[in-house]
């Protein structure tokens, strides 16, 4: 047992240091610690304290301190992984973009609970469902087509109420999963595309440039004056921001930004692809230092 819990503690100590040294070296100390992959890691620095704390080798489990770090420390360890799977961000894309329609349809699981639970209610005696409470868990575990069985209609009003339920929930739950998996398909098929602009976002982002600075860099690119970024101009901005991309994945990601298919990106395409939140406010103001 004294072995695993020194096995522990050294490696508690190489995550601490590793995240030392990601900071020290991060060009923008403020970008990365904005990063939300990066806080799994700075919250796993707390233990490396935490243990200093309260000893090394001493274990209580009934602390809340030996609880977080026997039981949520490792949870957040498995999170550090999660900057290396990139096919985690077209998930992220796919859920963001149904978030939307999410209201509606809690409001309507919610009407469907309140009518159900207070028609079971009413329909079954007091000695088989002695509360409201007890017809909402009916309702909510008959929505969910779990059926623990705890609880189940005996009268004949209340197999009717609950069949009726049961066949209104399968059709109802089959929307959001619709939603969702369209999303995701589509997503999936446009995941080079995704990948790369996440790519470049994140090295923007790294170097901790905002969309303020985006006129500044578009000038120090375009090295002929005109007004626009053409492949070797694209390319050695890119190269500059070192994000790691082949020449493919550069040509790949210009096609994208030129949108019109003019041959050369202009200030505003390259604006709204890389921080396309700040566009319409930085829109006027890009538009204005690019002609000055």
């Amino acid at each position: 047992m004294r072995e695993t819990q020194n096995a522990m503690c050294l490696i508690v100590q190489v995550f601490t240091l590793e995240v030392c040294l990601r900071v020290f070296s991060a060009p923008s100390k403020y970008a990365y610690i904005r990063d939300l992959y990066n806080w799994a890691d700075m919250v796993c620095c707390v233990g490396l304290f935490l243990r200093i704390g309260i000893g090394f080798i001493t274990w209580h489990h009934d602390r809340p301190v030996e609880i977080f770090l026997l039981f949520v420390l490792p949870v957040l360890r498995l999170l550090k992984l999660l900057r290396y799977f990139e096919s985690f961000r077209i998930l992220v894309d796919a859920a963001s973009n149904v978030i939307a329609s999410l209201p509606v349809l809690l409001y309507v699981m919610l009407l469907l609970v309140i009518i159900s639970s207070n028609a079971i209610f009413l329909a079954e005696s007091r000695e088989n469902i002695p509360s409201l409470q007890h017809s909402v868990w009916l309702a909510v575990v008959t929505m969910t087509t779990v059926g623990y069985g705890d609880f189940a209609p005996q009268s004949l009003p209340g197999y009717i109420v609950v069949s009726f339920l049961s066949v209104v929930s399968v059709i109802f739950f089959a929307l959001p999963v619709g939603i969702l998996g369209h999303e995701f398909t589509f997503c999936w098929q446009s995941r080079e595309q995704v990948l790369l602009l996440a790519r470049a976002r994140r090295a923007f982002a790294k170097w901790g440039y905002t969309a303020s600075d985006m006129k500044t860099l578009f000038e120090f690119a375009d090295q002929d004056g005109d007004g626009s970024l053409n492949l070797l101009e694209f390319y050695e901005l890119l190269h500059q921001l070192r994000l790691g991309l082949d020449e493919r994945s550069l040509v790949d990601l210009f096609m994208m930004v030129d949108r019109d298919g003019s041959g050369s990106v202009d200030g505003m395409e390259l604006l709204a692809k890389i921080f396309p939140e700040e566009v319409h406010k930085d829109s006027d103001q890009f538009d204005d230092s690019i002609d000055a």
